[in-house]
């Protein structure tokens, strides 16, 4: 391991190195010889230690060998302790540069010593690197096999470049004196071998360098006093300061700082007159060689006065900025204000004759004159007529107002005293300890007005937090920035300031409102007003203003110039823009009416329309006649060919193949774009999960309905009540009687357990989480026991409350979980087949598609359609100056149909709640001759008939004249008056007062078509069973693709649900604390992986995921047809399939469903079994950390349910079962020692008034 004498002697093993053979060794006697061994420190002999080796080592003390770039030198080392007889033959030296580079040494004794002096031969040594120096490793090498000498001092050759160390004389002469750097030439730094021969010599440190000069100087002027510290820069500003003298005129400057050779620092003397004149700096030497260096500029000596202090006046308190202003008094290197003993701080130069200034403290702290006086460097400056007065600080006693909004801009009036003797007052609200300022104008002594600021730092989710809960307003402080004047930059004593979120106005319907000139008043809807005043708000229309009479609730109202004002741009309706603070809104255009009657012209249009659309309608079914009776004879003609059916299906498959390839990125590109996931609200989540029947109707979200008489008495009992059932053993013996009773069915234990729930909230203690347990351990050892139950059926069903508290602790525990990570997948795989669906024809009445995941709900015919664009527009608005929304229907679709993809076009991602009912609106087609309503799509149904508007038609939705047109009059009445179909909608707006007339058909007891007609099936049906089996199956393959379409978002689903770390989101901890007790109880129990791999799929995925999937409506605020709920049912259904650990045998009689995901499900149960083992090998939930996450979720939640009306639901059960309770009390010795039973009494007799205080 040592490869050198000196490293094997010092080593604490017992080595020896073997000189001779170059090799460190612990066996001399076999590796080396008896006379060349040096021992190391720890052997005994003559030749001991590092000393004893072979070596080599400077001439000097340096460990550095110091070789200029270029040159060619006779290296010499000296040698110690070698060998004669050996080690003395074919010495060499190696040097490595760029290359590695070897020369005989010669070797010659020291006389009377060991010593040997060895000289290589001469090398060139030379880099091209830019550098200043370079190490050349070093090495002396003898005999044969290339041996080095130790080197124990690390002796190194440096080459080395004077040029690049210094580039000016001045520089080559600070260099280290070991270079032996010198000036050659009077162009550049060298060694003097090579500068021999040159015109200009070689000039070595301690001589003058040549042509000094001076760069710059600052700065240019200062006081006759002197004192200015002036700072010279240069080059071959000599190299010592001994050496340096400065002058400025005939004047010296004392030198206080020198950095040779480029900087020079002096202070100026006392000058006796003004005077301007260059800068000299002289270097000399003792030779009496000397040079001068002159200023191109001048340095000016000056005499400074001050005339003037503005403001004369300040707050005691500081901090108001002062102008000093004089004669030359931004001169000189150092100032220093002060007003009496006041110091003046942050002194900033204008120009050369004004200084500013901030003040600070009055030391006296009351109103007094001072004298101001101004030191430029020696040179003071005290005038008695420049004063400068302290007066007494401001303050703040009254706000006119108290409510602003977030965006500021409001006029706040403000009283108080002393107010003008601020030079820049400012008014502050403060958010989480950061001020948000606005600048308010100098104001008269007692008043001033502001302006509230932008409090850009406030989030939308913390309005409310400040004032009532439910308000949407934040409590803030207030303050003033009044110069130095600290009280007041939390103006506490006046109040707190109300801040609520900005208003938001209604842009008109359609961008345009009708205004009649006999109404005298123009409504402008609004939200958030609560804080305005008619003075806040300001109204532009076109050139002129609409004059604002009143705020209230959520109208404005203002009256309109009598006529018509001008626009502001061109020559179109004048817009309306309204202002509030510092927010604009533009409303749209006003169009004044005229009340103008038709023309005679005009009647004879409307006339003859009305005809031609007759005479077209009259055509039209003509048409549609002979063409359904046509295509009816060609579908019999057909049915007989039955040779053509290889070829359907060829074409069949072919279609299938290509709608494969083509319709994932089609249909990935368009979900990918949409907005946001229209969620349900916590509240609304859990009643649609948990009571799907009358979500909207149970007792917990309606208010407590309690008779006033006995009101007191209910509410004394109830909280009784609470104190009671907090008890956990009286919680466990009310639950194990009432699942006693045969006649307690299964709503009621859903029913039961979800109002104890929610009336013992979790963050209040341990007992709901404590009692979950207990139970579920009761009923798991209650089925290992039951020789009769299957450990496997466990969580299976919802028999028992223990199951149903499961349900319950998945559905409030996921609820974030759902929302923030798995929510979106399964909102993008129900928007997947939701548009998959629409892809091709759906019958109106079965329900049945052409792409579908169900076989019930497949299509099974070959259906004729294209697909059409149709661009909706607003009727109101001329069609060529408004853009058109492009919509894609399908030729064979109903009207109702078509009305569903429109408004899934416009509303993409907005809730379903919020969507105008597609049975109250109409669909119409601009024509050439106006507007005409339709009440069918197609000329008839079925495949054969032709759709009535053309590809490319321009069309609109409007109100229907029976719904919502007769209502819209009070438009604050009115069903959609803030969440409306025309307010929304920026695409699609339809005025619902002055839509034009339309020709409408009557459609009463129109009768329904199917897209496939009866007697289609019917004669399939007929012709045989193998003509009817091939009929059937060939349309098959559709399933597939669909089901390859969909493909992708399925696995998303399935991988989001079934990971424990998706993107940053952590699974919830619930899942985690119940599969460990699950997997507790297992072990408990000694049940295998399988039992407690089923025991998890029931807990979890089959009784919670399964529902979710199935029914995305309970988490999403849309609408499930029956074809998406179809599919969603194979999903679901694929879902527990891989959740179980049976092998499914797949056979020809097996349901499609189960096919056609057959390859997938092995895939899917690999992720449920990883997802299953990652959750065990994390660690434990600390029972701490779970009632931390309850706390936070109970927090998050707290005001979403009546507890009060859950406990009363509880109590109604207690009441019910009020004996069997009692029995079980007293036979209970736990409940004895509590004396539960007499508390129970104590309740009961609350509850019904007869109890005696």
């Amino acid at each position: 391991l040592c490869n050198s004498c000196s490293a094997c002697t010092l080593s604490q093993r017992s080595c020896s190195w073997c000189i001779k053979n170059h090799m460190c060794t612990d066996s001399q006697d076999k590796d080396c010889n008896t006379d060349d061994i040096v021992k190391g420190t720890i052997s005994p002999g003559d030749l001991q230690g590092p000393d004893k080796c072979p070596r080599f080592d400077n001439l000097n003390p340096a460990t550095e060998i110091l070789v200029g770039a270029g040159s060619s030198p006779h290296i010499q080392v000296q040698a110690l302790a070698l060998q004669p007889s050996y080690q003395l033959s074919d010495v060499r030296c190696q040097f490595v540069m760029d290359d590695v580079k070897e020369v005989p040494a010669f070797v010659e004794a020291v006389r009377g010593t060991d010593k040997f002096n060895v000289t290589c031969e001469s090398v060139l040594f030379t880099y091209v690197r830019e550098t200043e120096k370079q190490n050349v490793p070093f090495k002396i090498l003898w005999g044969g096999a290339d041996n080095p000498l130790d080197n124990p001092r690390g002796i190194k050759v440096v080459m080395y470049k004077c040029g690049v160390m210094a580039s000016t004389c001045g520089d080559c002469f600070t260099v280290e004196p070991k270079y032996k750097c010198g000036w050659c030439d009077t162009k550049r730094c060298s060694t003097s071998q090579f500068c021999q021969g040159t015109v200009g010599g070689f000039l070595t440190q301690g001589a003058i360098c040549p042509s000094p000069r001076i760069t710059m100087f600052h700065p240019k002027s200062g006081p006759l006093k002197g004192g200015t510290q002036v700072t010279i820069e240069g080059e071959n500003l000599g190299t010592a300061i001994d050496e340096v003298q400065v002058q400025i005129d005939m004047f010296k400057c004392d030198i206080v700082d020198y950095e040779a050779p480029r900087r020079i620092v002096c202070h100026t003397q006392q000058a006796s007159l003004s005077r301007s004149a260059s800068v000299r700096v002289i270097v000399g030497n003792n030779a009496g060689q000397s040079v001068m260096a002159e200023s191109a500029d001048h340095f000016s000596f000056v005499e400074p006065q001050l005339v003037e202090i503005s403001p004369r006046a300040g707050v005691v308190a500081g901090g108001t900025t002062v102008t000093l202003i004089g004669e030359h008094i931004g001169i000189g290197s150092s100032r220093t204000v002060k007003i009496g003993q006041n110091p003046c701080i942050d002194i900033k130069s204008v120009n050369s004759s004004a200084i500013t200034c901030q003040t600070t403290a009055a030391v006296e702290q009351k109103t007094t004159s001072l004298q101001v006086s101004l030191q430029i460097d020696n040179q003071v400056l005290a005038p008695a007529d420049v004063v400068f007065t302290y007066v007494q600080n401001p303050n703040v006693t009254w706000l006119s107002r108290h409510e602003v909004i977030q965006s500021g801009g409001l006029i706040i009036n403000v009283s108080g005293e002393n107010l003008h003797n601020v030079q820049s007052p400012k008014i502050l609200i403060w958010h989480k300890n950061i001020s948000y300022v606005e600048l308010s104008p100098i104001a008269p002594s007692t008043n001033m007005s502001c302006l509230s600021p932008n409090i850009s730092g406030l989030q939308p989710e913390e309005f409310g937090k400040g004032g009532i809960a439910g308000l949407s307003y934040l409590e803030l402080d207030i303050g003033f920035e009044m110069d130095a004047v600290r009280p007041l930059l939390r103006a506490r004593h006046l109040g707190k300031v109300r801040v609520y979120r900005d208003p938001i106005v209604e842009l008109f319907p359609g961008a345009e409102v009708q205004y009649q000139p006999s109404q005298g008043i123009l409504i402008i809807k609004a939200n958030h007003l609560d804080p305005l005043r008619a003075s806040d708000v300001h109204v532009q229309i076109g050139q002129e203003v609409c004059e604002v009479k009143s705020v209230a609730g959520d109208i404005i109202t203002c009256e309109p110039p009598a006529s018509e004002p001008a626009a502001l741009v061109g020559s179109g309706f004048p817009e309306v823009t309204v202002t509030i603070g510092e927010i604009s809104h533009s409303l749209g255009v006003v169009r004044y009416e005229k009340q103008e009657e038709l023309s005679d012209e005009a009647i004879i249009a409307i006339i003859g329309s009305a005809i031609f659309i007759v005479i077209v309608l009259i055509v039209g079914c003509i048409f549609c006649l002979i063409k359904f009776r046509r295509n009816d004879d060609m579908m019999k003609k057909l049915r007989k060919e039955m040779d053509q059916l290889e070829s359907r299906v060829a074409n069949e498959c072919k279609d299938a193949f290509t709608e494969l390839q083509t319709d994932m990125s089609e249909l990935t590109s368009d979900l990918s774009g949409g907005g946001s996931i229209p969620f349900w609200d916590y509240r609304t989540y859990c009643m649609r999960v948990l009571f799907p029947p009358d979500c909207n109707n149970h007792a917990v979200i309606r208010e407590l309905e309690l008779e006033y008489h006995n009101r007191e008495d209910m509410e004394r009992g109830l909280q009784l009540f609470f104190n009671l059932i907090r008890n956990k053993t009286f919680l466990l013996i009310f639950i194990r009687t009432l699942e006693s009773n045969n006649d307690f069915h299964l709503r009621d234990r859903v029913n039961e357990q979800f109002c104890a729930s929610k009336k013992l909230d979790f963050a209040r203690n341990n007992l709901l989480r404590t009692i979950l347990k207990t139970l579920l351990a009761e009923l798991i050892e209650k089925t290992v026991e039951n020789p009769k139950a299957h450990a496997k059926l466990l969580l299976r069903r919802n028999e028992s409350v223990a199951e149903k508290m499961l349900t319950n602790w998945f559905t409030f525990l996921l609820y974030k979980f759902l929302k923030e990570c798995a929510g979106e997948p399964l909102f993008m795989l129900y928007g997947a087949i939701k548009q998959q669906v629409s892809k091709g024809p759906v019958d109106a009445i079965t329900g049945e598609a052409r792409y579908s995941l169900s076989e019930d709900k497949l299509l099974r015919q070959q259906i004729n359609y294209r697909h059409l664009v149709l661009h909706v527009m607003d009727i109101d608005v001329d069609r060529c100056s408004q853009p058109a929304y492009p919509v894609k229907v399908l030729d064979c679709d109903t009207i109702s149909q078509v009305k569903e993809k429109i408004l899934d076009a416009i509303y993409k991602s907005a809730p379903f709640s919020s969507r105008p009912p597609k049975e109250e609106l109409d669909l119409g087609r601009f024509l050439q001759l106006g507007w005409k309503s339709l009440s069918r799509f197609r000329r008839r149904t079925g495949s054969r008939g032709r759709a009535l508007v053309p590809d490319g038609a321009y069309v609109a939705l409007h109100p229907k004249q029976t719904s919502i047109y007769n209502m819209s009059i009070m438009s604050e009445k009115s069903k959609y008056s803030e969440n409306s179909f025309y307010n929304r909608s920026p695409s699609l707006s339809l005025n619902r007062s002055l839509s034009p007339p339309s020709v409408q058909l009557d459609v009463e007891g129109c009768k329904a078509y199917h897209l496939v007609r009866h007697q289609d099936v019917e004669s399939n049906s007929k012709e045989g069973e193998r003509g009817s089996k091939m009929v059937t199956e060939i349309y098959l393959p559709r399933l597939l693709v669909t089901k390859g379409t969909l493909q992708t978002f399925v696995d998303d689903l399935f991988e989001r649900i079934f990971s424990t770390t998706h993107r940053g989101t952590v699974m919830p901890l619930a899942t985690k604390y119940m599969f460990d007790f699950l997997d507790d109880q297992a072990m408990l129990h000694n049940m295998g992986d399988d039992v407690v791999h089923t025991w998890k799929s029931n807990s979890l995925p089959l009784r919670f995921w399964v529902n979710v999937i199935k029914n995305p409506n309970f988490a999403f605020d849309i609408y499930k047809s029956n074809i998406v709920d179809a599919c969603l049912t194979v999903i679901g259904q694929t879902f527990m399939d891989c959740c179980s650990t049976l092998e499914h045998k797949l056979t020809k009689e097996s349901p499609s469903g189960k096919l056609l995901y057959a390859k997938d499900i092995p895939k899917y149960k690999q992720w449920v079994a990883s997802y299953y083992q990652d959750i065990k090998i994390m660690p434990a939930i600390s029972d701490q950390d779970m009632t931390a996450m309850l706390a936070e979720e109970s927090r998050a939640h707290s005001n979403e349910f009546n507890t009060n009306a859950a406990l009363l639901e509880l109590w109604r059960y207690v009441k019910k079962y009020y004996d069997d309770i009692v029995n079980a009390l007293e036979d209970d010795e736990f409940a004895k020692k509590s004396r539960l039973t007499y508390k129970l009494d104590q309740v009961s007799a609350a509850m019904d008034g007869s109890a005696v205080c």
